[in-house]
């Protein structure tokens, strides 16, 4: 084969290859377009119904596949060692003699602070007398930023190791005596697990309070489901009449029931959950409301 003709070959292929890409690139957009019309169609529906969005309908489906937990206990001894230190008493539910955990409500107390476990997984601790007496004058001052306080937070997780996973910043709320509430939820394979979240209040530089829940999981199971749009959630969800003001939408994992006692594992179909405006609780929409 000559120069001149193997300069035509690959002139023809480049040709042929800038056509593929421009097709595909038309393709592309008008899906796009069609995705925008369906997305601005739910939005007036829904205003009809009675529904304002201050948030975006998120374009992407939900998860693709079901997430598995499995029956899991945090170790409250270590627990308790990591938040108040080596000496602590316990009170409340009487500790069995066979080793196992006590019961649930019991508490961890000594002089830095107070541990109640909720239940198999999850906590709330409150400094105590010692933490709060350590406080500088600059740790209480009640002009702490939202950065600092997110900071303060991530800080303390990672000093105690309670940092299991990834979490994303969910909600952070300044109360009028100046400090934070940080709440954060776990991700996983690109979802919010729901389930999985810790929420600290920061006062100046430290933390005063921590909320903690963690469900143990096996992951993504391989079984995949039917894509779940978050129009099809919001229109089957929400019906006429329903007056109410919409401020976020996100995709997720969420437990039906709050325990696993039952059974020892379970697997969870993608939700979405939507945040409305005077409501202290998100509404989960589900496939099954569909």
């Amino acid at each position: 084969m000559d120069t001149s003709r193997a300069k035509n070959v690959i002139i023809a292929l480049l040709l042929a290859f800038n056509v593929f890409l421009f097709v595909n690139t038309l393709i592309f957009r008008s899906s796009q377009a069609a995705n925008r019309d369906t997305l601005e169609n739910t939005r007036l529906i829904l205003e009809q119904r009675g529904v304002v969005l201050e948030c975006d309908i998120p374009s992407k489906p939900g998860g693709g596949n079901r997430l598995v937990y499995i029956k899991s206990e945090l170790d409250r001894e270590n627990i308790a060692h990591r938040l108040l230190g080596a000496e602590y008493e316990v009170q409340g539910s009487e500790v069995p003699g066979d080793g196992s955990s006590p019961g649930d409500g019991v508490l961890f107390v000594n002089s830095a602070g107070m541990i109640e476990f909720t239940g198999a997984d999850g906590f709330i601790y409150t400094a105590g007398t010692a933490e709060y007496s350590a406080l500088t004058a600059d740790e209480v001052r009640s002009d702490v930023g939202e950065k600092e306080a997110e900071e303060t937070a991530m800080k303390f997780m990672k000093e105690k190791g309670l940092l299991s996973g990834k979490y994303v910043l969910d909600r952070a709320v300044r109360n009028d005596d100046g400090t934070w509430v940080m709440d954060y939820i776990e991700t996983y394979g690109g979802s919010l697990l729901f389930d999985n979240y810790f929420s600290v209040t920061v006062s100046g530089g430290r933390v005063i309070r921590l909320e903690y829940q963690r469900h143990q999981f096996r992951g993504l199971s391989g079984e995949s489901t039917e894509q779940f749009e978050a129009y099809q959630a919001l229109l089957a969800y929400f019906k006429e009449g329903s007056n109410i003001v919409i401020t976020s939408i996100d995709s997720g994992y969420k437990l039906e029931e709050p325990s696993m006692k039952e059974v020892e594992s379970v697997e969870l179909l993608p939700v979405w959950r939507v945040k409305i405006e005077g409501m202290p609780e998100p509404v989960y929409i589900s496939p099954h409301d569909t």
